[in-house]
């Protein structure tokens, strides 16, 4: 199979789809069909996207929520998920203080879910006081950080992978994205702790 200069990039390309044009010789080419699309990283700007916290008349502006701000966020695949519930979500929560001696403002939790799902969600785990839960409801936050995840088999929808990242005046110092999208380790709360 003859390959054309442009595969041989192909060994670099992350998350790109691979596609193959067959010309009138019978010989095979090798091209990218996609840009290439990266995760959310260090120094990216948070989008102006609107939450909501509580209910559908409580919007929450993710990058005036963050401005003048150090604030934690992570994102979870689903509230009441085993992971989300017995892990990740309990983590941050019972950190709370770890984090605001480190001068955190706000810590975050994030997921496509309707908001009255993160509001009573937070409220089993004691989250009050501690970890705002906001809803992307229509997934424009995840979308736009690039952290987008196909569950529609297990979850019924696209749906946030699990990641951790502190964020200051708008801007992401640090990001944590799980290798696979829903593990349980880089985004956990120890893990984000041991690097402020």
């Amino acid at each position: 199979m003859a390959v054309n200069p442009t595969s041989k990039i192909l060994s670099k390309v992350v998350n790109s789809r691979v596609g193959l044009n067959f010309l009138a010789n019978g010989r095979k080419y090798i091209h990218v069909t996609s840009a290439v699309t990266m995760p959310v990283k260090s120094g990216d700007k948070l989008p102006s996207v609107d939450l909501y916290e509580n209910s559908p008349a409580s919007k929450v502006n993710i990058a005036e929520l963050t401005a003048r701000k150090k604030v934690i966020i992570f994102g979870v695949p689903g509230a009441f998920t085993p992971g989300c519930s017995k892990t990740h979500l309990p983590g941050y929560v019972s950190d709370f203080d770890k984090f605001k001696s480190k001068g955190v403002d706000e810590i975050v939790c994030v997921s496509v879910n309707d908001p009255f799902v993160m509001a009573a969600w937070g409220k089993e785990h004691s989250a009050d006081g501690k970890v705002r839960m906001l809803a992307d409801t229509n997934g424009a936050f995840t979308k736009a950080m690039d952290l987008e995840k196909d569950l529609t088999g297990p979850l019924g929808s696209i749906r946030c992978q699990r990641f951790s990242m502190l964020v200051e005046d708008g801007v992401v110092k640090t990001a944590n994205v799980e290798p696979d999208g829903t593990g349980l380790t880089c985004s956990l709360s120890n893990s984000l702790l041991s690097q402020l």
